[in-house]
């Protein structure tokens, strides 16, 4: 299964020309920073030094997935793993579960971090806190080859007949409810993209990288990535930029630990390496346009 992975640049190079390429219609806008309480005053961090910690996930390829020998394993277990190392977290644990799960798990104290990377979205903001950018990706519209409900933009999701695929409780489900669109949710991306081959939603909106792996994995799917250029309201309230991790609002000082962590590891390179072991360019440590 790593070994798949590690082509993965090949893959997206063979989807579209510019499906990681794609970058909001203004690009290099950056939205302003999502910002814990500076007095931080709870115990959180030295609670999870002293007592352990435990990171939900889901079955999210490549992000987070058991590997044939029911072990956590992803890019974004591997990042989660390198932060609680670097912080001195040494007795870490993980929960997998269906990813509309995840939030109520957090808020119930059944988990302590979202380790599958979370999209920061308005309605999340209101119950749940999110770390610093970990690393970069982007949104992919995903229809059956040749096009035939002709969606050329993400206008068009909102065209009547239009149907629309999206993974119950993500951000591109939140989104795809903002803008109105007919909104067919599915409890994974194995399902939403099964959906789509089969002609039963007209489009899917999900993680260029989730499709990238998928296509690597099923060489004769009859699904393609369309190379359109994403609002930038995905990216500037809808999190279609950097990835990061949920945490409770209250646990104010973990949270400082660990986006402090995850920004070290971008700027030492370490987030850098971890992409590149699982086949991604080096350059998702960036937001595309800000140099």
């Amino acid at each position: 299964m790593r070994k798949l992975i590690a082509v993965l640049v090949a893959s997206f190079l063979l989807l579209t020309p510019a499906t990681l390429a794609q970058t909001p219609e203004s690009a290099g806008s950056i939205p302003p920073p999502n910002l814990p309480d500076f007095a931080c005053t709870d115990t959180s961090y030295a609670d999870a030094v002293a007592n352990g910690i435990t990171l939900g996930i889901s079955p999210d390829y490549p992000y987070t997935y058991l590997n044939s020998d029911d072990e956590t394993e992803g890019i974004d277990v591997a990042i989660n793993n390198a932060v609680l190392e670097l912080i001195g977290v040494t007795d870490v644990s993980y929960e997998i579960m269906p990813w509309g799960s995840l939030i109520p798990a957090l808020q119930s104290d059944t988990i302590d971090i979202i380790a599958d990377n979370i999209h920061e979205t308005p309605d999340r903001l209101e119950v749940i806190g999110f770390t610093g950018p970990a690393w970069w990706y982007g949104p992919a519209l995903i229809v059956q080859d040749g096009n035939p409900d002709n969606i050329v933009s993400y206008d068009d999701l909102t065209r009547d007949g239009v149907t629309v695929g999206a993974v119950a409780g993500s951000a591109a489900a939140e989104y795809l409810a903002y803008i109105g669109a007919e909104t067919v949710t599915f409890q994974d991306n194995t399902a939403e993209f099964a959906a789509g081959e089969q002609g039963r939603v007209s489009v899917i909106l999900e993680d260029d990288t989730k499709f990238a792996a998928y296509k690597l994995e099923n060489e004769s799917s009859n699904l393609v990535a369309l190379d359109i250029d994403t609002p930038e309201i995905l990216v500037t309230e809808y999190g279609y930029s950097y990835a990061r991790y949920g945490l409770r609002q209250s646990d104010c000082t973990l949270n400082f630990a660990y986006s402090r962590a995850l920004a070290e590891m971008r700027a030492n390179g370490m987030i850098g390496e971890i992409l590149a072991q699982f086949g991604l360019p080096v350059d998702n440590v960036y937001l595309p346009g800000v140099s």
